[in-house]
């Protein structure tokens, strides 16, 4: 861990300029045009394999790294039809046509800027630390979370069928806990069949009415 870890210093600043401005920058579901392309072009300089237009909006990065298994790290761009408030500097000033021609303002009232800054600079740190670990590494880069269209849009498209079957997917989501601890919930994936399931309302943090488990560290 600690060799991934070692450029993280030297590309802090650099993640924090990209969080302001996709924060700065949101896009609606299936909208998320500014959003990919950017995502697309860092991935490529990170030396991954990158497919865009997946599922609609969507992108897919493969860092391939040797003999190993194959992990999915997911992180969802889109926004929320919502008038930021904060008084922050890179406040969204945005404004977009919604799917039913609505002028709406638009904000990332749930976190997306911030999953889609943790991917990237996740897989930057292990694209330069390739001796610590072996594999590859499936980057899901999904659309239209929001609307709970996207995952599934891929699925259908074939993400399993053209990538491969990951041995586990792991996807995240900003909370209000303390800093360092990480609250986790295992999902079980039926071999016949595989539910997808998305969402940003009060059961963001939970499944089913299930309480993370929480880990310090």
């Amino acid at each position: 861990m600690d060799t991934v870890l070692a450029r993280l210093s030297d590309i802090a600043a650099d993640l924090a300029d990209l969080y302001r401005d996709l924060h700065a920058h949101p896009e609606l579901s299936f909208a998320e045009e500014r959003t990919a392309a950017e995502v697309a072009r860092r991935l490529t300089a990170i030396g991954l394999e990158v497919t865009t237009g997946f599922g609609r909006t969507g992108v897919v990065g493969v860092l391939r790294n040797g003999d190993g298994p194959t992990v999915l790290l997911r992180a969802d761009m889109d926004a929320l039809p919502v008038a930021e408030q904060t008084g922050l500097p890179y406040a969204s000033t945005v404004r977009a046509t919604d799917p039913d021609g609505n002028d709406v303002p638009v904000m990332h009232a749930c976190g997306h800027d911030m999953h889609v800054t943790c991917l990237l600079g996740a897989l930057d740190l292990l694209a330069g630390a390739r001796s610590a670990w072996a594999g590859t590494v499936l980057a899901v880069f999904q659309p239209a979370e929001e609307v709970g269209g996207g995952a599934q849009g891929m699925v259908d498209e074939g993400l399993f069928e053209r990538f491969g079957t990951p041995a586990v997917v792991l996807g995240q989501h900003v909370a209000p806990m303390p800093a360092g601890m990480i609250a986790c919930i295992p999902v079980r994936r039926s071999p016949r069949r595989t539910r997808c399931t998305s969402g940003c309302s009060a059961g963001a943090g939970t499944a089913r009415g299930r309480r993370p488990r929480s880990i310090r560290w």
